[in-house]
């Protein structure tokens, strides 16, 4: 399915849900903004399909702004975990197809996954990861948890490794690890030949446990 013919829902239109707006609005997808303060609506309204002031946690208000036609809804609400909890139950108990929630805690995360939301996101706690691993390790550009101990890495390619072949590399000599991807410049390149030489800037783009991921950096 093109952007374009996605629906979304941003409920709660704080600096994340507005962050959203914008990115998902520009790439074409339709938006339904919706916040319970009217500034905020108003400053939506630029740049979504629609924005309405209304409260979310309401069965009949859910009803009535027929959120269940959406492909996904994001409930952004930010301090108020009691109405995030009750937002999500309503839209889940409408049948929206797939909610997403921001959570504010751990303890709040586990009340959302209990109750039914798709997906739980932390944006503080998973930015704070990804910017730990990078510090902890400068080979690490980006990592990305998968849940259940599983992870994607972006691995600089280190001067070591130069003028080698990738399957030399050694996040690519341990079966428990797969290679995704090569970024060369602009460009991602897949299903390489494993005789490909590795050059200056080449980033390796590679899954699998974390734990493997970690003791093969060590090797580096």
């Amino acid at each position: 399915m093109n952007p374009e013919e996605k629906q979304f829902a941003v409920i709660g239109l704080g600096r994340f849900g507005m962050a959203l707006c914008e990115e998902l609005s520009s790439h074409g997808a339709q938006v339904l903004a919706i916040d319970i303060h009217e500034p905020s609506v108003k400053k939506a309204a630029d740049i979504t399909t629609q924005a309405v002031v209304a409260d979310c946690s309401d069965e009949q208000t859910v009803a009535e702004l027929e959120l269940h036609d959406c492909d996904m809804a994001m409930v952004s609400i930010g301090e108020d975990v009691n109405a995030s909890i009750l937002t999500t139950l309503v839209l889940k108990e409408a049948g929206v197809k797939t909610v997403w929630v921001k959570a504010k805690d751990k303890h709040h995360a586990k009340i959302l996954q209990k109750i039914g939301a798709d997906k739980v996101i932390m944006p503080e706690r998973e930015m704070g990861i990804r910017i730990a691993c990078n510090m902890l390790d400068s080979r690490i550009f980006d990592v990305l948890d998968l849940g259940s101990g599983l992870a994607i890495a972006e691995v600089i390619v280190s001067h070591s490794h130069l003028g080698k072949e990738i399957q030399q590399h050694p996040c690519c000599q341990s079966k428990d690890l797969q290679l995704l991807a090569l970024k060369r410049g602009p460009d991602i390149r897949k299903d390489l030949p494993c005789t490909t030489y590795l050059e200056t800037g080449d980033i390796l783009i590679v899954a699998g446990p974390e734990k493997e991921l970690i003791k093969q950096l060590k090797r580096l």
